[in-house]
């Protein structure tokens, strides 16, 4: 009997954490948040978070629609896992993930260290995939790596910036065309992300040619027409691309 009443207890206290995985929930424009802790907690990153839906549509001349975002964030690592194996098992070894829905975009993350810079490269993923029918994977993934740093630090604050400056001292020759040959997350490796991230900089930072390209690209993707590569229209404004690129990211 009280080997019964034990497992009994254990099964009602596992129920209630299903049932209570998320102790707060609040919406706060097209975000839904979701928390298993006080949201107030974070109040600082919500604020943050609906300036970064401005600035990604200030800085790239979108227009997000009212989908809403879904945004589930918890208190560490073990329930973030618990979680996502049940909901999104192909992504409960990341430590955070954004996944398109028909009905909202869902972004999971947890707190850690870097909790701030996850959960902005995830929502910018959200906010890309709300305002385009569709973001080509390097530039998705490179648009993300740019955001995900704070305002102060996106211009000269990513890692990525002295990544390329080492790889620039060993030969390193910028390839646009092999990005754009990458069409799954598994191809994309530490090298891809870096070099996804240096043509996003030399688009939005370098010379007029190049951001030009870059507004015509997005400009052309909700008309259902499929744009020109970048790499060959980036190649048509600017002959010396290759030499373009190493020399702005010095």
């Amino acid at each position: 009997m009280e080997r019964f009443k034990s497992v009994l207890a254990i099964a009602v206290c596992l129920l209630m954490q299903h049932r209570d995985v998320f102790a707060d929930e609040q919406t706060v424009g097209n975000y839904v948040f979701k928390t298993d802790f006080a949201l107030r907690d974070v109040s600082s990153t919500v604020v943050e978070l609906s300036e970064l839906q401005k600035d990604i549509e200030a800085t790239l001349g979108l227009k997000c629609s009212e989908k809403p975002i879904h945004i589930h964030l918890f208190r560490n690592r073990w329930s973030y896992s618990s979680t996502v194996r049940n909901e999104v098992p192909d992504g409960a070894g990341r430590p955070a993930l954004f996944v398109a829905g028909a009905d909202a975009g869902r972004v999971y993350a947890y707190r850690r260290l870097d909790f701030e810079i996850d959960l902005r490269h995830e929502t910018t993923h959200a906010l890309l995939h709300n305002a385009l029918p569709y973001v080509p994977l390097w530039l998705d993934e490179g648009l993300a790596e740019y955001f995900e740093q704070a305002v102060n630090r996106r211009f000269d604050g990513s890692p990525h910036r002295r990544g390329l400056q080492w790889a620039n001292r060993f030969g390193w020759q910028p390839n646009l065309a092999a990005l754009e040959a990458k069409n799954t997350l598994a191809q994309m490796d530490g090298d891809a992300y870096r070099d996804a991230w240096g043509w996003v900089h030399f688009m939005l930072h370098g010379p007029p040619e190049a951001r030009a390209a870059l507004d015509e690209f997005l400009a052309t993707i909700p008309t259902g027409r499929e744009p020109e590569p970048l790499s060959v229209t980036l190649k048509r404004r600017l002959p010396d691309l290759e030499q373009r690129v190493i020399q702005h990211l010095r």
